[in-house]
């Protein structure tokens, strides 16, 4: 009978993640930064190559693998890719209700999952296809196995499957999933005051198993790809500063971002023993996965999944317990729950804000569905308001993740394909231009580009043109700088420009007006 329940409770995990997911199966054409992803999966599959191309020219990272591993799928179609990546999420969801059910209790467990899935990182993460997808979630799974083997002292040849899971993380990701692996381990032995149990962790068949698949990988990407791809295998440079990584990371870790405070501080100390010790891998990989995206120079905003689970584990012990706290940290609760009220409501804000209510409000033309949404909103937020005054805990958490749910739906099947459409619509303008040339490190319009049909000539930001003239297609979140950039070197004219969440433009470059040399 006890089987029989906890096969009931994982089947109402998974559908729960389904319910928050599928809608995003559902939007027909690529939006985020899935476009450039789908369109080197594509191209594989046309013509199978170790490294990945992208208008026929190779790149170098994002997790060029990735690509690789699923252009191997018997599938072709963007949506059967986005199945992947939801099921993938189910996975990750599963597997925290695993992990707090074998160490504490299915009520622990439960209100994990439903604290991960229904952070907005994961549903932008799972919702769609890209390079992180991946790597995140082996990465997740492969720290939530060695830390259940590793507390709940099982037989020590499993962590031998840990290993084996890092290392697709590895292929898939480079760097950061392994030093997320790794750091968690390490100082998870640390906190748990037991250096001397580094030995049993068989730690000298890890290392041969991830640095000799590493160095198998190397190898085979040498001989078959060349020494020049072999560089590049691991390494992604992006521009974002210490600020932008940090706020990227909050942002993923709404609404639950605050709670995990009161959360983190709820656990007993070491004298309290079993609580305690079980506690200390979700606060290790909850700040190993921050300090992974905040602190990394390789920065790829889907590694900022990688806190989440732990996130929700911490938050879900909590709630199993009562959202119990000391009586000395009672305002800090008080105030958590506010701010996760108040949190709840800007975001809801936020993403009514950008669609097509906003442009009814300005129009004065709301129709029923849009004023019936607008109603839902305010009641919500005014029953947000009165719980966190009432200090009902619990009762902010469930509309919480009701009104996640209820934002998802919309974002899949009004925003999102909304806001989507509009750059393929101004790729399907342009694309008659030529020739067309696109920045080598600028994969989102090279992306476009290839998807909307156009052959485009993949150029270096440091180009200048000869003879004719030909036409730039950028993506920038700086035209006017671009613009004034480029004019230093040739004549730039801006022929067309569309602005969403960044800038889409069409710029005409010529060779630069030979000077006049004056007269002697």
């Amino acid at each position: 009978m006890r089987i029989i329940r906890s096969f009931m409770i994982l089947l109402g995990v998974f559908f729960s993640c389904l319910a928050l997911l599928v809608p995003f199966i559902t939007i027909e054409i690529p939006w985020g930064n899935e476009v450039w992803f789908f369109q080197s999966i594509a191209e594989l599959q046309k013509s199978f190559h170790l490294a990945p191309t992208l208008n026929g020219m190779n790149f170098a990272g994002p997790n060029p693998i990735a690509a690789t591993v699923l252009s191997l799928l018997p599938m072709t179609d963007l949506l059967s890719f986005r199945v992947v990546s939801v099921l993938l999420g189910c996975l990750v969801s599963l597997s925290v209700f695993v992990f707090c059910a074998s160490l504490w209790d299915n009520r622990s467990g439960v209100f994990s999952a439903l604290f991960t899935m229904t952070s907005w990182g994961f549903v932008v993460s799972f919702g769609t296809i890209g390079p992180t997808v991946i790597p995140a979630s082996i990465a997740v799974l492969s720290f939530l196995l060695f830390a259940q083997i590793y507390l709940k002292g099982l037989n020590s040849w499993w962590y031998l499957l840990s290993y084996l899971l890092m290392c697709i993380a590895v292929a898939t990701g480079g760097w950061i999933p392994l030093a997320f692996f790794a750091f968690s381990i390490i100082f998870l032995i640390l906190l748990d005051l037991s250096p001397g149990k580094f030995l049993s962790i068989k730690p000298a068949h890890g290392i041969l198993f991830i640095g000799g698949f590493i160095a198998v990988l190397y190898l085979s990407a040498r001989i078959f790809e060349g020494s020049a791809y072999t560089k590049t295998l691991f390494s992604y440079a992006s521009g974002q500063g210490f600020f932008s990584r940090a706020g990227i990371w909050a942002q993923y870790n709404l609404p639950w971002l605050v709670l995990v405070i009161p959360a983190w501080a709820y656990g007993e100390g070491p004298k309290e023993g079993g609580s305690w010790r079980s506690l200390l891998a979700p606060k290790t990989g909850y700040a190993i996965g921050a300090l992974a995206v905040i602190l990394s120079q390789n920065f790829q905003e889907g590694y900022a999944v990688l806190s989440i689970p732990f996130g929700g584990i911490l938050i879900g012990y909590w709630m199993s317990k009562g959202f119990l706290i000391r009586q000395s940290l009672q305002k800090v609760r008080t105030v958590s729950f506010i701010a996760t009220a108040g949190l709840l409501i800007l975001s809801a804000l936020a993403v009514l804000s950008a669609g097509p209510i906003r442009e009814s409000i300005m129009e004065l033309s709301l129709d029923a569905s849009q004023g019936a949404v607008l109603a839902g909103l305010f009641a919500g937020s005014a029953l947000l308001l009165w719980f966190a005054k009432k200090q009902y805990a619990g009762a902010i958490v469930v509309l919480g993740m009701a009104a996640v749910l209820c934002l998802s739906w919309y974002s899949a099947l009004i925003l999102i394909p909304r806001d989507a459409q509009k750059p393929l619509a101004y790729m399907n303008q342009i694309r008659s231009f030529v020739p067309m040339l696109v920045f080598k490190d600028d994969l989102d319009m090279r992306g476009f580009t290839a998807y909307a049909g156009a052959e485009p000539i993949v150029v270096g930001e440091k180009m200048v043109p000869v003879g004719d003239s030909a036409y730039l297609a950028v993506r920038t979140a700086d035209l006017k700088a671009l613009v004034k950039d480029l004019s230093t070197r040739m004549r730039a004219e801006v022929i067309s420009s569309f602005s969403g969440r960044a800038t889409y433009a069409l710029i005409r470059v010529s060779p630069p007006v030979p000077r006049r040399q004056s007269d002697g």
